[in-house]
């Protein structure tokens, strides 16, 4: 049987550590680092442009009176491609009296980003997960790098105590040796 989520499992949990607070027009949302996101897929499809990516971008222009620059294009992946297509604010203020010079790259970015939740990329951001404190603290802890146990504080394995194996593994990051020996 297909396991039709298999991506999405592997995808949807966000390291906290690739995430920040944010206020849009008002709203405050938790963004994610676009370079995490590329890192994401790339270990997925491998480098971007080659097996996943955009492809027959435009800008368009038609929304200019309204002061909107349109991002349409197909993003691809190796098990499939769909139309995808964004908008952008041409001015940094709210007064309209500067123009965003960095719009096409911002619009890319965040058009990146959306490609990606849809196929389940940073999904517990977008569920609405990170609102949940205990979530958030949750998932910090899964994230949080185990130090390594040295061969010298291991060599005393064999005197350890059931307890003390146990807070060994959840505690620190063993090698497989190291994990033979103490389920032995």
């Amino acid at each position: 049987m297909k396991n039709n989520l298999e991506l999405w499992s592997a995808v949807e949990k966000t390291d906290p550590n690739h995430t920040k607070k944010a206020n849009v027009k008002g709203n405050k949302i938790t963004s994610i680092k676009p370079q995490y996101q590329i890192l994401q897929a790339t270990k997925q499809w491998g480098s971007y442009g080659s097996t996943w990516g955009f492809k027959d971008v435009s800008l368009g222009y038609e929304l200019t009176g309204v002061g909107l620059v349109t991002f349409k294009a197909t993003f691809y992946y190796p098990n499939g491609e769909f139309e995808t297509i964004n908008t952008i604010s041409i001015y940094k203020d709210n007064a309209q009296t500067k123009v965003d010079d960095d719009l096409a790259k911002k619009v890319e970015t965040d058009t990146l980003t959306k490609s990606l939740s849809k196929l389940g990329f940073s999904a517990d951001i977008f569920l609405g997960r990170y609102d949940d404190v205990r979530y958030v603290a949750e998932v910090t802890k899964e994230f949080t790098q185990k130090p390594t146990l040295t061969e010298d504080k291991f060599s005393g394995y064999k005197d350890w105590t059931d307890a003390q194996i146990q807070s060994v593994k959840k505690n620190y990051k063993l090698t497989e040796e190291q994990l033979i020996k103490l389920n032995k």
